[in-house]
């Protein structure tokens, strides 16, 4: 990621109805000098009125909250305003996850993940990626694959074979929900080497998502429950 590709520095909105855990992220993102917590907001409605009034780049949202809960929030913000929306939640459930990402959140994260993690996440959520904990991404991606009752497995293969060693390697460590800095860390590369890799994955498996290259995976049976 470069400097170029996030506003700076990223202006974050923290949404949840417990002051004590807003007040926890506020901290853990105030460390970094390239993220300024702009608000608060303690419901849905009062997220949606603070976006509308003073345009932050990511927020970050919980799932379950009184008056309006975070997909109805969500769906909203992403239909009037420019703002990314970053899913938070101490619930791994399925149902929430794909409430989340059906509204339009840019990503989903679990409350418990490190400070480290949750940095990165709002990071390349301003940067446009999707993001997703691991645990997240394996959920997301096994729904996905019984939906289709196992159709797909040889044309998944057949794009597995098409990877070199070393992107199978760097598709893998994504399907499992890996950032681009633990992948590389696992395998002595770069980061940026990793993001070269992973733009080769995305080009010859013909997807533009980190989930849809589990997707690919787990049809081919290497996906995140197996590796």
């Amino acid at each position: 990621m470069t400097t170029a590709e996030v506003p700076t520095p990223v202006r974050v909105l923290v949404v949840d109805d417990e002051l004590l855990i807003r007040s926890g992220f506020r901290f853990v993102l105030a460390v970094h000098p390239g993220i300024e917590v702009v608000g608060e907001a303690a419901d849905g409605a009062e997220a949606i009125e603070y976006v509308r009034a003073h345009h932050p780049d990511v927020v970050l949202m919980d799932v379950r909250m009184p008056l309006m809960g975070g997909p109805e929030a969500t769906s909203v913000i992403v239909a009037q305003s420019s703002a990314r929306v970053l899913a938070m939640t101490s619930i791994d459930a399925e149902d929430q996850l794909l409430r989340m990402l059906s509204a339009g959140a840019s990503g989903y994260l679990l409350k418990d993940e490190s400070p480290e993690r949750i940095v990165d996440a709002v990071l390349r959520t301003a940067a446009g990626e999707t993001v997703v904990s691991g645990r997240s991404t394996a959920q997301l991606v096994r729904r996905a694959v019984e939906t289709e009752g196992g159709t797909g497995r040889s044309a998944a293969q057949e794009r597995v074979a098409s990877l070199t060693e070393r992107e199978r390697d760097v598709a893998v460590g994504v399907a499992t929900g890996g950032t681009n800095q633990e992948i590389g860390a696992t395998l002595h590369i770069s980061s940026g080497t990793v993001k070269t890799h992973l733009e080769q994955v995305f080009a010859k498996f013909g997807v533009r998502s980190r989930v849809q290259v589990g997707v690919i995976l787990e049809r081919a049976g290497l996906g995140p429950v197996d590796v």
